[in-house]
């Protein structure tokens, strides 16, 4: 006989996540219970909360099993992905699990004012400028501020 079903109430913790048995989680992310019990042995996977003797998982676990199952079809070993979730627990940067600094990128004639070169070309004549200004849309000026 099956057991009725608990209506949905959220996780201790958790604010309006769903409630999944572990068959659940496994459907609903395209994998096997045996796959998300042989993750959560390796420590990719968090156990799931503990209600009586059932274990509930939330949408933080079914996001975690869903980005671990794509790495490791796109090719990541189990142990660098672990490394990897290592990495995000602890708030690292991309950078900061690579051990790299930050990519230099080559300054432009750009970067001071946007249109520092045209005031050159029209001797900084306030009222030139203006006018030419004026013919630029303003989504140009809106980004170059922005930046």
């Amino acid at each position: 006989m099956a057991r009725p079903r608990l209506p949905h109430t959220p996780l201790p913790g958790a604010d309006e996540s769903r409630r999944l048995t572990v068959d659940e989680l496994a459907r609903a992310a395209g994998t096997t219970t045996r796959q998300v019990r042989a993750l959560q042995t390796q420590g990719l996977l968090p156990h799931p909360h503990l209600v009586g003797r059932t274990g509930y998982y939330d949408d933080d676990h079914l996001d975690r099993l869903r980005a671990v199952l794509r790495l490791q079809a796109d090719g990541f070993s189990l142990a660098s992905l672990a490394s990897l979730l290592r990495a995000w627990e602890a708030n690292l940067t991309l950078g900061e699990v690579l051990g790299l600094r930050a990519p230099v990128h080559p300054a432009t004639e750009d970067d001071g004012d946007v249109f520092g070169d045209l005031d050159r070309r029209i001797g900084g004549r306030s009222a030139r400028r203006a006018t030419l200004l004026s013919l630029v849309p303003s989504t140009i000026l809106d980004e170059a501020a922005a930046s």
